[in-house]
């Protein structure tokens, strides 16, 4: 656990006690609530008996002889600065501590290591403190002198053992803890030191709460966010500092870099306009019986916990965001997600909810000169930060570790490990609840004050850092992919409304405002795609493929392609990559003529929303596209239009890709599979492979491709695991790659590769050679044939739940990639047979700045409903592209 206060510098010499830059120092220290952070081990006391949590002041203390000097030392220096401050901390604490925004702006100095408080010598001299009677006479009630906020560093000795603590003159303070059960009661006044009642702190509580509103309607706000979005995706992909779907935090490098507060909130979570007390994210469940999220377990200060420290430690501030729904804003937010503003990041502690251990975060505003734009309006901050004095903190005698005072209820100790964790000690042995510890009631639960308002400073106070992110800029320089990069591909913040926006068209930034931005596109030539360590010839192209030893694969050569055919285990289909020359994509007409007619037309690419309700506002694909002929909705419905005229790269490409489609089809393979294939494990198939080229070929003849999809990517974009086999699609899929390299995967699905689906339920389709528990399932085909037949379908399924257990199936993981194909310029890519898309899926990625990706499909228009056909005519193919023609060479057909 951390409580973190301001500065850590390490001493370099010690000071003159008497001297009055010392002096001055450590008042400033003082009135500014400026306290260092220590390890609490260095100055654990440890005792074997519980400690008060209210029972002790400066002048009262259970101390062994050993310690006289070191406390008498610390009592003398404390009256010195009360004295010295007393006067004025009085007139600031007159009201309660009530400091409005117009009565007072108070004004923060950066620390430095020379102006920071330094240890001071102790003295011999020193009277000794008074002892509690109460304490002494009753050996169960001791206690030990409060430890310092953050006291200095202690060095080592020379001998290697740690110095015994040396106590500063500002880190004492009268103890001020409160219990439950006390009565009402002013504490006693310590050298003009002002105090506060516990009824007072209540009453300044109360004050701080009185204008907090759970459930609609809520407050307007006093202002407008600067940032903000509509959907989450377009958060994410627009701000640097918050880039998560699903979590609360974003961190990244060690350090955390926004939060996400929304509907999801603790009852004790708490947001004022400075301070911000969450909930560490994670660890929730949905409760089957109320429909909430509950607590599934303890939490613990984990990679996030530890990330916050690195903030602290290195001053970093986080930005905190908040949901349209998280009912502890104090005003309404007017958009989904709003951006609130930096946040300085300053105790991190674990404590209980209901029967978990949770972990709390709390902040404060960097800037608080600045007016908080989530302010209610007409309300002003009862109490500004530092108003107090700094919150109670107290060794425990059973840990020896430091927990600050959170919770007017009374000081607790905040170590998940300890015997005393979260447990109030009672003010007396005849305290109303008895003499035992007890756990705090948590609806009565009420923040101290001291600790809810205590201003934590920084150096970096008051600095204004950017909400938005860097915009796309081009260069005065005419750069060719420069505009496709992927700065070009993050979203922008609208710099009239301040909306974070994705870009979702090909051609720039939209927002619903008005405003767009299209930034110019400098050609990429097709030339400037050839790779220098691949040449491209106009010889066959060595292939670059590699696949498991189940893969069969038949290698030709014709037409200026290298014809790389894979049969994949335990299916009847194909997958072929034509890998082109330099004759191929230098044709006229051809793919480099292609590659460049597509980025000087607009074809209508952009991205598709696709059905997520997980995300609020949608998800977008995350490449562009653009359907020509028969409509085609894959997971996205994607705007369709009639084909273009002649010579066009959309009808250029159908064209193209059903000669390829059509001469593969009617030439089987003629050379024997190479000598890495698996000959014994293809025996193992239970599903025919073989392959009917006349059959194959009248089929293609009778649905031939209607449909063409254009898909465009910049850099780093890519599409995800999946496969093409919707309902009434053709068999055979043609694609088309253009551009920069990409690389294509096929694996088998998780479900028949595990044999168990997410749900745990049994895969009953046979197995496939490579699968997981390959023997153990493909016993239990006939048995479940067989079981099928003459069982309910509810008994069948029960079974099917069963299985797992009995053959020991895993429900996670994936298989590993069966095939993987390197896809140059100009390539084309053939899918043949149902089950390839029933049992495989793949995925795409690229390594250069534009890829276009144009597929041909054959789609039945009696799948479609009468909304979805189109209201234009499907035009047949009419170029008649014949590969042949442009043979440059004696054709070669051979085996590899």
């Amino acid at each position: 656990m951390s409580f973190t206060g301001s500065f850590s510098h390490r001493q370099k010499s010690s000071d003159n006690n008497d001297s009055q830059a010392s002096q001055e120092q450590n008042q400033s220290i003082v009135e500014n609530h400026s306290f260092r952070d220590h390890d609490a081990e260095t100055f654990a006391q440890p005792q074997p008996e519980p400690i008060l949590a209210d029972s002790q002041d400066l002048y009262s203390s259970q101390i062994g002889s050993d310690d006289d000097t070191t406390n008498s030392h610390a009592a003398t220096h404390l009256r010195e600065h009360l004295q010295v401050s007393g006067s004025s901390m009085r007139e600031r604490f007159s009201t309660f501590g009530w400091i409005s925004r117009q009565d007072q702006q108070r004004s923060f100095a950066a620390l430095t290591p020379e102006t920071s408080p330094r240890r001071q010598p102790h003295s011999q001299d020193d009277a000794p403190i008074v002892q509690n009677d109460t304490a002494t006479n009753n050996d169960s009630w001791q206690t030990q002198p409060t430890l310092p906020w953050c006291p200095p560093w202690n060095a080592p000795s020379p001998g290697g053992t740690q110095q015994a603590p040396i106590f500063t003159d500002v880190s004492f303070h009268a103890s001020q803890a409160t219990t439950i059960d006390e009565d009402p009661m002013d504490l006693p006044p310590c050298n003009g030191s002002p105090t506060l009642s516990q009824q007072a702190l209540h009453d300044i509580a109360d004050r701080l709460f009185a204008h907090r509103t759970f459930g609609p309607p809520k407050p307007e706000p006093v202002g407008q966010p600067s940032v903000w979005a509509d959907a989450r995706m377009d958060l994410c992909e627009t701000l640097h500092y918050f880039r998560s779907y699903q979590s609360a935090c974003h961190s990244t490098g060690g350090f955390v870099r926004g939060f996400m507060f929304d509907k999801v909130a603790h009852p004790r979570d708490y947001i004022d306009s400075n301070v911000v007390i969450a909930r560490a994210g994670g660890g929730q469940v949905k409760d089957k019986d109320s429909g909430e999220m509950k607590a599934s377990g303890d939490q613990v200060e984990g990679t996030t916990s530890q990330n916050l420290k690195n903030c602290m430690s290195h001053y970093n501030p986080v930005v905190i965001i908040t949901g349209i729904d998280n009912p502890h804003m104090p005003s309404q937010p007017p958009h989904q997600y709003c951006v609130l503003d930096y946040f300085k990041p300053t105790h991190t502690w674990v404590e209980k909810s209901g029967n978990s251990k949770i972990v709390r975060y709390r902040f404060e505003k960097l800037n608080a000169r600045k007016d908080s734009w989530w302010r209610p309006i007409d309300v002003e901050d009862p109490v500004e930060l530092g108003s107090f004095s700094p919150p109670f903190i107290k060794s425990c005698g059973t840990c020896a570790r430091e927990s600050l005072q959170i919770y007017l209820n009374g000081w607790m100790c905040l170590q998940p490990t300890c015997g005393l964790f979260w447990l109030i000690l009672p003010s007396s042995p005849d305290s109303p609840r008895g003499s035992e510890p007890f756990e705090p009631d948590e609806a009565s639960l009420v923040y101290d004050p001291r600790f809810l308002k205590v201003h934590t400073p920084w150096p970096n106070d008051d600095h204004e850092y950017p909400l938005t992110s860097n915009d796309a800029m081009l260069s005065s320089h005419a750069v060719p992919g420069e505009d496709t990069s992927e700065a070009f591909i993050r979203g922008a913040v609208c710099p009239l409304c301040g909306r974070c926006n994705s870009r979702i068209s090909w051609t720039g930034w939209e927002c619903p405002c008005g405003w767009t931005k299209t930034p110019p596109h400098t050609l990429i030539p097709a030339l400037s795609l050839r790779e220098p360590l691949w040449p491209l010839t106009h010889n066959y192209t060595p292939s670059r493929d590699t696949h498991s030893p189940l893969v069969k694969v038949f290698v030709s050569f014709a037409h200026n392609y290298r014809i790389n055919r894979y049969s994949l285990p335990g299916i009847s289909g194909f997958i072929i990559h034509m890998v082109a020359n330099r004759t191929v994509v230098s044709e006229p007409g051809g793919p480099d003529a292609m590659f460049e007619e597509l980025q000087r037309v607009d074809i209508g690419l952009r991205r598709r929303m696709i059905e997520n309700r997980q995300l609020k506002g949608g998800t977008y694909t995350r490449n562009f596209l653009v359907n020509y002929g028969m409509p085609y909705k894959f997971i996205a419905a994607t705007a369709s239009h009639s084909f273009p005229p002649s010579s066009h790269p959309i009808t250029a490409a159908r064209s193209r890709l059903s000669w390829a489609a059509r001469y593969l089809l009617s030439h089987p393979p003629s050379t024997p599979p190479s000598p890495s294939s698996d000959d014994d494990a293809m025996s193992t198939s239970t599903t025919s492979t073989s392959f009917h080229p006349s059959f194959a070929l009248r089929e293609f003849e009778e649905k031939e491709f209607n449909e063409v999809l254009a898909l465009g990517y910049f850099e780093s974009q890519r599409v995800s695991y999946h496969d093409d086999g919707e309902l009434g699609l053709g068999p055979t899929i043609a694609t088309i790659s253009l551009g920069a390299p990409g690389t294509m995967r096929i694996r088998l699905k998780a479900k028949h590769h595990l044999g168990v689906s997410k749900a745990g339920v049994y895969t009953d389709a046979v197995p496939l050679p490579g699968c997981c528990k390959f023997e153990e399932r493909m016993a239990r085909v006939d048995e479940l044939r067989d079981l099928r037949a003459t069982v309910s379908s509810g008994q069948y399924r029960n079974r099917l739940k069963q299985l797992p257990k009995e053959l020991d199936l895993k429900t996670s993981g994936n298989a590993s990639d069966a095939l993987t194909m390197k896809l140059g310029h100009g390539d084309i890519i053939i899918m043949h047979g149902v089950e390839m898309q029933k049992y495989y899926e793949h995925s795409v990625d690229h390594s250069g700045k534009l890829r276009f990706a144009l597929t041909c499909r054959y789609i039945d228009p009696d799948s479609l409903c009468e909304s979805e056909k189109p209201r234009y005519p499907v035009e047949p193919d009419n170029e008649g592209y014949d590969g042949a023609a442009w043979t440059l060479e004696d054709e070669q057909e051979g085996s590899l």
